[in-house]
Formats: C-alpha cells, sequence, structure tokens
C-alpha cells in the first residue's frame, strides 16, 4: 500500500531528516478538545434565543431552531416544585437518565434555586433556566469524555509516515461535528453516547466483563446500546469466543440490575413509564411510518410490523457476518444493527443523530461519507422545526416538503450502509484496514480466527460448489470422457 502524499508534499517540499513531528501542533488531542469546546459554544449561542425573559412571551423554539426537553421538562413534569422522580413523576425515560435529572436538578438547587410547591411561576421559570445551563455543562462534560474515548480508541492504529497513529485523528470528526452544534442540547442522549464509548473502549482494551458492566449502564440511560450488545454477540459466534460473550452479558445484566431493581420495587409505576409509552405509542414524528400516515395510509398494527421489519432486516445483517469473507469490524456490524432499529422504529427524533455518529466515524471514517451522512442529518433537522412551527406543517401547501426530508435522511442513511456493506464484502478495500490491521475495537476478537464449526460449513460449502462446478463443466463438455475412451482403447491395442 502506498504511503499518502502529506501536505508538506505540496507547500514546502517534503519534510528534512532532522524534522520531527512532536509538540502542541502535532498533538491530536489539543485539537480534538479545542474543537469539542468551540463546537459546544456555537451550541450553547443557539440557545440563547430560546431562553425566556421574566415577563415576556415564551419565544418560538421551533422557529429559531433552538427547541430543548430540558428546560420544558422542568416545569411540565413537576421537577420545578421538588416531586420525587419516579415515585411522584412517572418520568418517560430509564432510570440512569433520571438519575442524571436528580444530581442536575440537586445542584440547581444548591445554586440558588427555588425548588419548592410553595415556588412563584417566576421562581420555577428563574429555576428552569439555572437547570438547563447546569446540564449544559454536565452534558459537555459527557461530550468531552465522549471525544476522549475516541482519541484513546485510536491511539494503538499504525502509524503512516510522520502522522502518528492514523486512527486517533479521527476523533475530529466527532469532536467538530455540526451533528453535535445541532442536537447536543436537545435531550439528555449525549450521556447515552458518553457511556456507550467508554463501554467500547473498555472492549477493545480486552476487559469483556467491565465492558459489558458499562453498556448495561448506557441501556439503563437509553435503550440502543443494548443493540451494541447485540454486535458483540455477533462477532464473537463468528469468531467462537463464547467465553468472552458470556462475560460481556453478564456484566450487563448485573450493571442493569443493580440500577433498575431499587426502582421496580418502590416506584414499579414511574419506573414502567418508559417500556410502557413506546410499546403502545404509534407511528410518530420521523419515522417512515409516520410519513405513510401523513400520506393516507393507515397502517394497522404498526408495532408488530415495524419488529417484522427489524426483525427481516437484522437477520441479514447476521447472515452478512457469518459469510463475509472476512469477521466484519465490530463498528461495521454496530452501525447496520443501529440502522435497521432506527430506520424501522416508530419515532426517529432528530437528537437520534448523536446515537449514529460516534459509530459512523468508527465504521467509515472518510470526510466525503461522514459530511454527506450529516447533510442528510442537517436537512431533517431543519424540516422537522419547520413542520412543528407550521411552515410545512399539517395542511400546509409545504408539508411534502417534510415528507421528502425524511425520506432524504433514510435513503443516505441506506446509502451508507451500503458503503458499509461493500468494506464488509471486500475488506481489501476498508479505510481501516491498513496491511496488518484486522480490528482495532475488537478487543478479545481482533485478529482471532473464525470459529471451528464454521470454518467446517465454509469448506463444507466451498466442496459443494467444486463439486456443482466438475459436474457441469463434465455436462458442458462430454467430447472429453469419449476422448479418455479412445486413449485408452489405442494404449490396450499398443500393449
Amino acid at each position: 500500500m502506498s504511503e499518502p502524499v502529506d501536505f508538506t508534499y505540496r507547500v514546502g517540499g517534503p519534510l528534512g531528516s532532522r524534522a520531527r513531528r512532536v509538540g502542541l501542533w502535532f498533538n491530536p488531542a489539543f485539537f480534538a478538545f479545542t474543537a469539542a469546546t468551540l463546537t459546544w459554544l456555537i451550541l450553547v449561542w443557539r440557545q440563547v434565543p430560546c431562553r425566556p425573559l421574566l415577563g415576556d412571551a415564551f419565544p418560538n423554539p421551533f422557529l429559531r431552531m433552538c427547541y430543548s426537553d430540558i428546560p420544558i421538562l422542568y416545569l411540565n413534569r413537576d421537577l420545578s416544585i421538588g416531586s420525587g422522580i419516579y415515585t411522584d413523576i412517572a418520568l418517560e425515560y430509564p432510570v440512569l437518565t433520571g438519575g442524571f435529572l436528580a444530581v442536575t436538578r440537586a445542584i440547581t438547587g444548591l445554586l440558588g434555586a427555588v425548588i419548592s410547591p410553595e415556588a412563584t411561576f417566576d421562581e420555577q421559570l428563574a429555576a428552569s433556566q439555572l437547570f438547563f445551563q447546569v446540564n449544559a455543562i454536565a452534558l459537555f462534560v459527557c461530550f468531552v469524555v465522549t471525544v476522549w474515548a475516541h482519541l484513546k480508541m485510536g491511539r494503538d492504529s499504525p502509524r503512516v509516515g510522520y502522522a502518528g497513529p492514523v486512527r486517533v485523528w479521527d476523533a475530529l470528526l466527532i469532536a467538530a461535528s455540526p451533528i453535535v452544534a445541532l442536537n447536543g442540547l436537545i435531550n439528555w442522549d449525549m450521556f447515552a453516547v458518553m457511556l456507550t464509548s467508554i463501554g467500547l473502549l473498555i472492549w477493545s482494551r480486552k476487559y469483556p466483563f467491565i465492558a459489558g458492566g458499562v453498556l448495561g449502564l448506557a441501556f439503563a440511560a437509553k435503550f440502543y446500546p443494548v443493540l451494541v450488545l447485540v454486535a458483540i454477540t455477533l462477532i464473537c459466534v463468528r469468531s467462537g469466543h463464547y467465553r468472552a460473550l458470556a462475560r460481556a452479558w453478564i456484566g450487563a445484566v448485573v450493571a442493569w440490575l443493580a440500577v433498575n431493581v431499587p426502582v421496580m420495587i418502590f416506584a414499579w409505576q414511574g419506573w414502567s413509564k418508559f417500556w410502557t409509552l413506546n410499546a403502545d405509542r404509534g407511528a410518530d414524528l420521523g419515522s417512515i411510518w409516520y410519513v405513510l400516515t401523513l400520506a393516507g395510509l393507515k397502517l394497522p398494527a404498526v408495532s408488530a410490523i415495524a419488529f417484522v421489519c427489524m426483525a427481516i432486516s437484522g437477520a441479514a445483517v447476521c447472515w452478512l457476518v457469518l459469510s463475509a469473507p472476512r469477521r466484519p469490524r465490530l463498528a461495521q456490524v454496530i452501525l447496520l444493527v443501529m440502522l435497521c432499529f432506527l430506520i424501522f422504529n416508530k419515532v426517529y427524533s432528530p437528537q437520534y443523530a448523536l446515537w449514529l455518529l460516534p459509530i459512523v466515524v468508527l465504521a467509515r471514517p472518510k470526510v466525503f461519507d461522514v459530511a454527506i451522512w450529516t447533510l442528510g442529518e442537517a436537512i431533517y433537522y431543519a424540516a422537522i422545526w419547520g413542520f412543528l412551527e407550521g411552515a410545512i406543517g399539517l395542511g400546509s401547501q409545504w408539508e411534502w416538503m417534510y415528507w421528502i426530508a425524511v425520506i432524504i435522511r433514510v435513503g443516505i442513511q441506506l446509502w451508507f450502509a451500503m458503503r458499509v456493506i461493500e468494506d464488509i464484502r471486500s475488506p481489501w478495500n476498508d479505510p481501516v484496514r491498513l496491511p496488518m490491521v484486522d480490528d482495532p475495537l475488537g478487543g478479545v476478537v481482533n485478529h482471532a480466527p473464525d470459529a471451528a464449526w464454521l470454518v467446517a460449513m465454509q469448506d463444507r460449502a466451498r466442496r459443494a460448489a467444486e463439486a456443482r462446478r466438475m459436474a457441469e463443466d463434465d455436462e458442458l463438455d462430454p467430447v472429453d470422457d469419449s476422448a479418455n475412451d479412445t486413449a485408452a482403447e489405442t494404449a490396450a491395442i499398443v500393449r
């Protein structure tokens, strides 16, 4: 593989024999953390127009495209009067996210906010803004830790030329992503993204039990991290690492139960709200099912149809993982499994792009591909607020623009998935798999051979294919048999 052309070859010529790329300006962590800070400052600056002022009408967050659930939920779920989370409030979030809210509310109170049933509306409004600011800082810490985790994931990647570990710079695609500047403060998703990234980092360091425990905590904050465990299951099955797989799942189950069981015991009604809401809800914003509903196609049993579609596409991913010429990388499998879930899910909120962002970068760290995917998410981001504001909403002559935005978003994700599938089917063209690189994120399965049962099945399939090919050749070329018979008769006469 030829070495990539360095920028210094274009400006100033090649590096001299005594030149060394060391110091601050050649440190990817400096640029990554700086970019992350600037990205978050842009995000916070974008939220300023949505800040309500005492005595004024509430600004329109859809028109200004700065909507956030954080202050609204604080006011509308009785967090502002000190009600107990899950005990008094049936919160529609998993328990670890509820714990995150409890901690940030406690900090808000320590900073002087009035959190009491006797609080006036103005006091509650002021407290909601302080609560938002505390959460903005806490979620920024989660974002920085996420960037740090991805810097660590690339630390051991191969070195190319003078550039150091080539994959460590991929963290910049997360740190400077417009996805974060758009969606970072809509909800508390960055907390689960951080836990998922830490879990993947620990898995890559070959600690399956601890990695499973962290992913179990992430699952206790949002639903999607369980899909990461599904992807780990697939690659472990292909490589025959059943002990590591069992450790990961045991760690996940223990961690999930540790934080869920106490709430289940003392506040079942509040705990079950998240699960019942997602099971009972119909087609909602962002989903292809919602677009079909807007188009007048009423589908019965949307939950069942969505589940069947997820199952069929998931089975296709399983077949791809087991039949690929080389075991796919973990990030590739995670991305495909997550897309099977998100594309057919009953709701596809704009902030779900935060779930995909680190996985997109890990699966195919090509600037062009990531940029196209980001464009699709940005188009939908603008469309959803226009739809909710009414400019392209229900009954307007521009409603079709929202439909098109959903279709574009899903279409680009399918295109990105096909790019990843091409890398899986042709692993020698995978941009991550440089010579002597298998799966930097694979952990215990990195450079592992396939399981013995899979190798045996592949050998049987190969022998059967060769037998069929030989049979077909014999049918297409019967002259060879007669020629062989004639040669044998001639040999007998000569003898």
